[in-house]
């Protein structure tokens, strides 16, 4: 897990102990935490996938970010103090999670104050990654047109692939979701855009022919 990051196995043992780590397995679909609820951990994805969502003004769920393995969650809320969710975890297949106890982690023991600072640092990383991630998805939808939208995100993911065929995490309601769209209207854009040869795709495989026309980075 990035969070452990430079810290060795042995170390990484001793760590847990002392901060009483709490291990919890989730199944698909299944809500981590709600909104509202109170926030007391940082959480980290040992396998599985989490998608954080938000409810928009008719409380519709939209998707912020999806939280792959290795990757953690809630970290920006324990830092900076606050109690309580504003957004929902949710579990998009089955799901382990590794809690740990932010008091615990900033209230640093002398016999492993070492491990604990590496471990702040990491997770300050982390921090500072996912607010990088949220200035991506401003930028998205800043985008005037929902074909720009789409290009954007279909162009980023191509960079992160870095191959011709991409495989985005979501499915057509869930990359309408996170488009703020609807599955309608993005389904015709799709539709459009594979007609006039930008885009080919499959499911939730998609290629990129005419990376002219994606939005300049």
């Amino acid at each position: 897990m990035d969070i452990f990051q430079n810290i060795d196995n042995n170390c990484l043992t001793q760590l847990l102990d002392c901060l009483q780590a709490v291990k919890k397995t989730y199944k698909k679909g299944e809500i981590i935490f709600d909104i509202n609820d109170e926030i007391k951990s940082v959480a980290c994805v040992e396998t599985g996938e989490v998608q954080i969502l938000k409810d928009d003004y008719y409380k519709n769920k939209i998707i912020i970010a999806t939280i792959k393995e290795g990757e953690t969650f809630a970290e920006a809320m324990v830092l900076s103090g606050q109690k309580y969710s504003n957004v929902c975890a949710k579990a998009t297949q089955d799901t382990k999670i590794l809690f740990l106890d932010f008091k615990r982690i900033i209230n640093t023991c002398s016999n492993s104050c070492q491990f604990h600072r590496q471990l702040l640092e990491n997770i300050i990383k982390q921090s500072a990654k996912k607010n990088l991630i949220l200035q991506k998805k401003i930028e998205l939808l800043s985008q005037n047109t929902l074909r720009e939208k789409i290009l954007y995100f279909l162009y980023d993911e191509k960079k992160k692939s870095k191959t011709d065929f991409i495989k985005i995490p979501y499915n057509r309601e869930e990359m309408a979701n996170y488009l703020c769209s609807d599955r309608s209207s993005l389904s015709r854009e799709l539709a459009k855009m594979k007609k006039e040869k930008i885009i080919d795709f499959h499911k939730n495989t998609f290629r990129l022919f005419d990376l002219t026309t994606a939005p300049n980075k």
